[in-house]
């Protein structure tokens, strides 16, 4: 018999090998765990915006371009909720026979936040006609006079995706009528579909981010948005149980036949069954597992 020659390079070639397999396998769980960080942080994100548009969202301000062609009350009254939902709210203001008295610098504060300082609001103070509620502007004290009855708000907003460009980021908002929250049958609140897609645009300026724009979206982002929402909605459903029986197919036991079709039996001439799947109706399951339990 020959003598089997041994390859010198086989056992580097099979060090480098594993070595490869190591880091391949380390690759894979590296880009696993900054898979799920990155949609941590993207979730994190969206909700950070949310909380940040919520009080510009809640009355539908009109669409506009360029903070120029705003409509300065809807921006100021967007202004005045965003200090009502801040953590202070109302504390510390006093309170007169028309409601809160505000100090102007106050609401020119957030009015910056949300607004940046593009339009120089100071000097554009006036009183605010909102349909439902005013809010008066009192020169004499320079301060905002708001109303102490509740108000409800149209909407809520629901940030779809997040695209930064620059020293930009535009925003795909839904916004989710405040009244069309539902229950499901575990009794957690499901959001609806949105009433309509907005994009708003944020630009930075001094390290923090401002809207500068409030736009409609086109009808091929409402269509990414509902394909995405129905995406999530099935994704969300529970998986259909494997084991389930189906009114098709069956797995029952069925007797064992020779070629000839006869029935084969064992030693003690009982009838030998294997396991198939056959096609049964639902109703007949409970014949079939009976009849099986007994010749087992």
């Amino acid at each position: 018999m020959a003598k089997r020659k041994k390859n010198r390079f086989a056992f580097p070639i099979g060090v480098i090998a594993m070595i490869l397999a190591v880091i391949g396998a380390v690759t894979v769980i590296k880009f696993g765990i900054n898979s799920v960080k990155n949609l941590t942080d993207n979730t994190a994100k969206k909700a950070e915006y949310e909380a940040f548009l919520t009080p510009v969202v809640m009355f539908d301000p009109d669409p506009f371009d360029d903070l120029t062609q705003a409509e300065i009350p809807q921006l100021v009254n967007s202004a005045v909720w965003a200090l009502l939902k801040s953590e202070k709210g109302t504390e510390g203001y006093a309170y007169s026979d028309g409601g809160i008295v505000v100090p102007q610098a106050d609401i020119e504060k957030y009015f910056i936040q949300l607004f940046g300082r593009e339009i120089d609001i100071s000097s554009m103070h006036q009183s605010i006609d909102m349909g439902d509620y005013d809010i008066t502007y009192d020169s004499a004290l320079k301060s905002y006079i708001l109303p102490i009855t509740g108000i409800d708000s149209a909407y809520a907003p629901k940030v779809y995706d997040i695209d930064k460009q620059g020293s930009s980021v535009i925003l795909t908002v839904g916004y989710i009528g405040a009244k069309a929250w539902a229950q499901n049958e575990n009794g957690e609140l499901t959001a609806p579909e949105p009433d309509k897609i907005m994009k708003i645009t944020l630009r930075e300026s001094s390290g923090e981010m401002y809207i500068s724009s409030i736009q409609n979206a086109d009808s091929q982002e409402v269509i990414a948005v509902v394909s995405e929402r129905h995406e999530e909605e099935m994704t969300d459903e529970a998986a259909p149980d494997e084991t389930a029986v189906t009114d098709e197919m069956l797995t029952a036991a069925v007797e064992v036949t020779d070629e000839n079709g006869e029935a084969v039996t064992d030693e003690s001439g009982n009838a030998v069954t294997e396991y198939a799947e056959v096609e049964k109706a639902t109703d007949e399951l409970t014949e079939t597992e009976t009849e099986t339990e007994e010749q087992i």
